[in-house]
């Protein structure tokens, strides 16, 4: 086993299914990376770990690889899945949106500010008023996610974020009609009770991104009993049974993917009540593995 020289030049694309290849259909372990369902043929499958610690580094710039791992006395290449087909994991996506939701509750924070030197020092008020028009509003407004907690955390962010930006109009033209000082008291409220509680949903949502990126190792097998690769997944999905009619050709997409999903992805599976997936070809996996 190679681990140093993991080259994929000898991959053949595998865009076409061969017409009795998978004639009497495929049962098949269906896993995440980020918001895409893949599939993989179950008999491929050895185990799965959450055993993530035990990773080590290896000196080799190979796309995709991660380190190694023992199992079962074996050293086993750990590939990251998402970085081998070229785009983030769902950790690295959490990691980006946790930077987000920190920039966006600093930009409220300052918001509320500049709305209090806007009244008390006449500077003029130049931020959005209109809630769907911040940089939040505008992210938030189009956001979505296949996890619902997430989903939920943020559908309790809508009440205290529109009143935040109610305030602009009221306390302004409050003190063009002589309130300044009920003006002041009012903003002072809202920013110890309501701007407090939209930072509490900032925070609950980093927590629960935190909370939930744990990635999983499927370990891919080629005789049933030995680990030739471990696959670092974002999470787990279910055992399914594909028909022959699920399965769809790649043929007029295949030209347009990265090199490596070209060699590794092989046909479509329609689904009519779960996502539909991507079925990996677990040999060319191995092949990848053994530095084919």
């Amino acid at each position: 086993m190679t681990m140093t020289a993991m080259q994929t030049d000898n991959l053949q694309p595998s865009a076409s299914l061969s017409p009795t290849q998978y004639s009497n259909g495929l049962r098949a372990f269906t896993f995440w990376v980020s918001n895409t369902l893949y599939a993989i043929d179950i008999a491929k499958v050895l185990t799965i770990s959450q055993e993530m610690d035990n990773i080590q580094s290896l000196p080799s710039q190979a796309k995709g690889l991660v380190g190694m791992v023992e199992f079962q006395g074996n050293a086993v290449p750990v590939l990251d899945f998402a970085n081998l087909l070229s785009f983030n994991s769902g950790v690295e996506k959490n990691a980006e949106l946790i930077q987000l939701l920190n920039e966006r509750e600093k930009d409220h924070v300052e918001w509320v500010s500049a709305l209090e030197d806007s009244l008390i020092n006449d500077v003029p008020f130049v931020k959005a008023k209109d809630p769907h028009k911040c940089a939040f509003g505008q992210w938030y407004d189009h956001f979505k996610s296949r996890d619902e907690t997430l989903m939920e955390v943020l559908a309790e962010f809508d009440k205290p974020h529109q009143q935040i930006h109610a305030m602009a109009d009221k306390l302004l033209d409050m003190k063009k009609n002589g309130e300044l000082e009920h003006a002041i008291r009012l903003l002072r409220y809202e920013r110890n009770v309501t701007l407090k509680r939209l930072m509490k949903r900032f925070e609950q949502a980093r927590t629960h991104l935190k909370e939930s990126s744990r990635q999983v190792l499927l370990y891919v097998t080629e005789d049933g009993s030995s680990p030739i690769v471990a696959l670092r997944i974002d999470d787990i999905n279910d055992v399914v049974d594909f028909k022959p009619e699920q399965f769809k050709p790649m043929d007029r997409i295949n030209a347009i993917l990265s090199g490596e999903a070209a060699k590794l992805v092989i046909a479509y599976l329609k689904q009519t009540e779960q996502a539909d997936c991507l079925l990996v070809e677990a040999g060319n996996l191995i092949k990848l593995a053994q530095g084919a």
